[in-house]
């Protein structure tokens, strides 16, 4: 039998919690998984950055938990060491592992990644303060974890806001779990579902991004770490690789020149010290994240592209 319409309300549904910042829900998160797990550990990506205006947004939490940690390794292009992750989990027994979308992009391995820790049952949480749109518009990521966290401000024009997604309709806490009161919930709702046009947003990035690629294809000193957007991808950025260690250079170059670019990490946290993944020893020194923001037109990208090349 089939029904008029659908009556099943728990059917494909996630539980949205709005937070202050998306580090208000990994610490919730944190608190959750600890209730269960007093002596669990936190298996966390060896790519962690940290600066001194807002200390460390992922690993802030853990250390404020007072819960043991460790790290698993990433390749220069920010992609999973699966060998080593595995070890890593399986040393850990029942961790809490977080997966990292950064820049709103997907590690290749994701889907295998996932099935893994799925057949392993594995209790993992998906970062997408970067891949909102790669979750909601593209579907690509943020569904398979019991958890997922959205940052708002990192995507759109708002001066903060985060959200705490359960897929799983985790039981959470309710008296103490009051981040916002009634009204101002109501009013982020509104604001985030109905002020902003989300999918012209999210392509307008990921137009933005392609068109920049296409300017800077085989100039010579640096490199795309993705230089072509899988279907369903959303960018938060455009993360590129400069060859020289004149990374610093070009950042204060660019950003004088009124141009808002980003280096997303040069500075690691100090647990990090010592670590000899190539995240760590290479990307952390090379990186700069280019903008592709909505607000940004095809001339500005020219410009932009045009005066990268020449200060190369």
């Amino acid at each position: 039998m089939i029904s008029k319409i659908s009556t099943n309300k728990n059917n494909f549904k996630r539980k949205f919690f709005f937070t202050k910042n998306a580090r208000s829900g990994w610490s919730k998160i944190i608190e959750h998984y600890k209730k269960d797990h007093p002596n669990g550990k936190i298996l966390l990506p060896a790519y962690i950055g940290w600066s001194p205006n807002e200390g460390s947004g992922i690993f802030d939490s853990v250390i404020n938990a007072n819960i043991s940690f460790d790290f698993y390794s990433l390749d220069k292009f920010l992609q999973i060491d699966f060998a080593d992750f595995k070890s890593k989990v399986e040393i850990a027994g029942k961790p809490l592992i977080l997966l990292v979308h950064y820049f709103g992009l997907v590690d290749t391995q994701y889907d295998q990644i996932v099935q893994w820790l799925k057949g392993e049952e594995q209790y993992f949480v998906e970062d997408c303060a970067h891949a909102m749109f790669t979750d909601l518009i593209g579907g690509k990521c943020g569904r398979e974890g019991k958890f997922s966290l959205y940052s708002l401000h990192k995507l759109l024009p708002l001066d903060t806001g985060g959200i705490l997604i359960s897929n799983r309709n985790e039981k959470m806490v309710t008296e103490d779990y009051k981040m916002v009161n009634e009204k101002d919930a109501e009013n982020k709702i509104d604001e985030f579902n109905f002020g902003f046009d989300l999918w012209k947003i999210a392509n307008k990035r990921r137009t933005n991004y392609s068109f920049l690629c296409d300017f800077l294809t085989n100039t010579n000193g640096i490199t795309i770490i993705h230089p072509i957007l899988k279907d369903g991808i959303y960018p938060q950025t455009l993360p590129i690789l400069i060859h020289s260690e004149k990374r610093d250079d070009l950042y204060f170059l660019l950003n004088k020149k009124g141009f808002g670019v980003v280096s997303l990490y040069h500075t690691m946290i100090k647990q990090l010290n010592g670590y000899t993944n190539e995240a760590v020893t290479y990307t952390s020194k090379h990186i700069l994240n280019l903008p592709v923001h909505q607000d940004t037109g095809e001339n500005e990208l020219k410009e932009l592209a045009s005066l990268l090349k020449s200060s190369l």
